[in-house]
């Protein structure tokens, strides 16, 4: 028997977001294994939290290992038998606790170093067209970099999960904070950064 990988209210249409349609009718008709479906879940959603923990968190390698971690327990719930109705959301709401968790152990909050943001910035697709466009769009990211160096733990992870396409709500359901509280956060940031990135 396949575990349920989405449970559907009563009255409600099906949402899918991780898995289409057509992958779904394939699951339940026996045609696409479990493991493959997880690991669907795994390529569309694999970039997208790591990029979220080297944002808000900070070291490649620790968001990296929090990243397999968290579907490893997505693995784990599924095949348990658990549903889960959004996966994208549960798999961010994982990952964010276990960042949180690492953070704890480790004291103290870390932003990225020099090289974890050459990094990131070196990983961006290259739409440059010129070199002078080029060293344009390097001073904005520096000056884009310090504006949200200067932005509260709180700003970061709500902006950050928000420009991942979480609504306010699911936002809020991450990070264990009121929906009225994202936005606040969200108001705040984005009036920061535009006063230091303009």
């Amino acid at each position: 028997m396949q575990p349920t990988l989405y449970k559907a209210e009563s009255g409600s249409g099906l949402a899918l977001e991780a898995i289409d349609r057509a992958a779904l009718v394939s699951l339940k008709q026996g045609h696409v294994t479990f493991e493959q479906e997880v690991t669907q879940l795994f390529v569309t959603w694999r970039d997208p939290i790591y990029r979220y923990l080297l944002e808000v968190f900070g070291h490649p390698a620790v968001a990296e290992e929090i990243t397999q971690e968290a579907f490893l327990r997505l693995y784990r719930s599924l095949k348990s038998g658990r549903a889960v109705k959004n996966p994208r959301a549960w798999l961010f709401r994982v990952a964010h606790n276990l960042a949180l968790d690492q953070q704890k152990s480790d004291k103290r909050v870390r932003l990225l170093d020099a090289e974890s943001w050459a990094e990131l910035c070196e990983s961006q697709p290259d739409r440059r067209p010129s070199p002078e466009q080029s060293a344009l769009e390097q001073e904005r990211f520096a000056r884009l970099r310090v504006a949200l160096q200067r932005l509260s733990t709180q700003e970061r992870q709500c902006l950050y999960l928000r420009a991942e396409g979480f609504r306010y709500r699911e936002v809020g359901e991450i990070l264990g904070i009121s929906q009225w509280t994202v936005i606040e956060y969200l108001r705040r940031a984005i009036r920061k950064l535009m006063a230091k990135t303009l």
